[in-house]
């Protein structure tokens, strides 16, 4: 025996016509776009959130790469270079580390444009109506 449960949300309100009793609204109107809200909202965050992962993981990538793939080395250079930083004044720490930050914010926003006309194309195909095939 199938379980088939059907919810008040699965059906329309069954009035007969010309009668229209106070009761539940339909909410076949709304929930479409409510749908189509959390697909962008859900599409969109995967996107960025792959771009920022993209930004902060070559750089890294290219240090270890330097490095010749040996993590001891790797953490030796950057042991090396937070002793440079701690040594120097904190203005000029502070200094390095907000050029850092706009450089990497500079490079997160060329790859966003770079990308956005892909991205904008996979979520309207992807909301386009899909025509019913007999």
């Amino acid at each position: 025996m199938p379980l088939h449960l059907v919810s008040p949300f699965d059906r329309e309100v069954e009035t007969p016509p010309g009668d229209n009793p106070p009761g539940p609204i339909s909410t076949r109107h709304w929930r479409q776009p409510l749908r189509d809200i959390c697909f962008i909202l859900i599409k969109a965050g995967a996107y960025l959130g792959s771009i920022y992962l993209a930004v902060l993981g070559l750089p890294l990538l290219f240090f270890l790469l330097l490095a010749g793939g040996d993590l001891g080395l790797f953490f030796m250079h950057l042991g090396n270079l937070a002793a440079h930083y701690l040594a120097a004044d904190p203005a000029a720490q502070a200094g390095f580390i907000n050029e850092l930050k706009l450089g990497l914010f500079g490079v997160a926003t060329l790859i966003v444009i770079w990308r956005l006309p892909r991205f904008l194309d996979d979520v309207s195909a992807a909301l386009a109506p899909r025509k019913e095939v007999p």
